[in-house]
């Protein structure tokens, strides 16, 4: 399928767009990348991977975000299904062998029932979780800051009306691209991802996944008192935007960017982590975040990857589509 979507993009005319991407942003150097958050090495025991603890009767205390969970009343688990609400959220004491970040290996009892504070979302388990060797699937540079997280609070306005906030982001998979346009290698880097996704997106939407393609403003695009040098797009302009950088026959991608002055309201900055937002770990545009069925980020890539040495697009200038591309793949084969 890879292959097939690399010959397809062939005779779309990207020349003049790939060829903004080589010219070097004149107006400041973006800011480092992240660092890499979950190792192999951290996952190499197995069993499934605590995200974030919501809190319970008992217990939960001795758990935190990078635990592995890697058996529950004696059974060995080794996803997220084996952790079901229905097994772990019913009251009675169930017995947990965890192994703590530090590789000491500990005995929990816990004792939870679903919470209701994650409206919408019902009865929401004590713990958010993963399982290891599913989470390991992603490339070492698809490992960002967001990468082993639970969805994290965002308030987004679609383009097309309405807002979405982390917690809604649950219950479907998810790729979500962040990406700014305050250079003009960066509006070329989202404009050629823009038509990638348009043509996988009956691809991804058969294979459950939802795309957003999202505008917000990145630490590089500031003038240092937190003005942006480029300000973002209105609706409009989004629109407009589309339809010039677009594939006319495709149209636009379901659209969405960050809650100006009037529109931003704190209450309806939700997720199912604490009080930390995507906002806060965004550092490289383009960012390509990728969220299972359970909020889980699967993925979270800052910048542009080279294409290996001897595949189909290594050496010719196409590295943005070459990034994007394996998100696509991993989004349909993996999440």
């Amino acid at each position: 399928m890879l292959r097939g979507l690399v010959h397809r993009l062939a005779p779309l005319g990207f020349a003049s767009t790939l060829a903004l991407s080589a010219l070097a942003a004149c107006d400041g150097a973006s800011s480092a990348p992240p660092t890499i958050e979950v190792s192999s090495e951290q996952l190499k025991p197995g069993g499934v991977f605590i995200t974030y603890v919501n809190g319970c009767e008992k217990g939960c205390d001795q758990l935190g975000r990078g635990d592995l969970v890697l058996e529950l009343n004696g059974q060995p688990v080794s996803t997220a299904k084996d952790l079901r609400v229905s097994q772990i959220a019913t009251g009675q004491p169930v017995k947990l062998k965890v192994q703590k970040k530090g590789g000491q290996v500990i005995e929990v009892e816990l004792v939870a029932t679903p919470s209701d504070k994650f409206a919408p979302i019902k009865e929401a388990p004590p713990f958010w979780s993963v399982g290891a060797a599913e989470l390991d699937k992603a490339p070492q540079w698809a490992r960002r800051n967001l990468f082993g997280h639970a969805s994290l609070m965002a308030m987004l306005m679609n383009m097309d009306g309405g807002v979405t906030d982390g917690r809604q982001m649950v219950g479907k998979k998810r790729l979500i691209l962040f990406w700014d346009w305050a250079t003009r290698e960066e509006q070329a880097q989202a404009a050629n991802m823009l038509r990638v996704l348009q043509m996988a997106r009956d691809d991804l939407q058969n294979s459950g996944v939802d795309i957003m393609f999202t505008h917000v403003t990145f630490p590089s695009n500031n003038l240092g008192d937190g003005t942006p040098r480029v300000r973002p797009m209105n609706d409009t302009g989004l629109r407009e935007w589309e339809k010039t950088n677009g594939l006319p026959d495709k149209g636009p991608l379901p659209t969405y960017r960050y809650p100006n002055a009037t529109e931003y309201q704190a209450a309806r900055e939700l997720g199912l982590e604490g009080a930390t937002t995507y906002q806060q770990y965004l550092r490289q545009s383009p960012a390509i975040v990728l969220l299972d069925e359970d909020g889980i980020v699967r993925w979270h890539s800052e910048g542009i990857q080279s294409p290996p040495p001897g595949d189909e697009l290594a050496g010719k200038g196409k590295d943005d589509q070459w990034t994007i591309i394996q998100a696509i793949e991993f989004s349909k084969k993996e999440l």
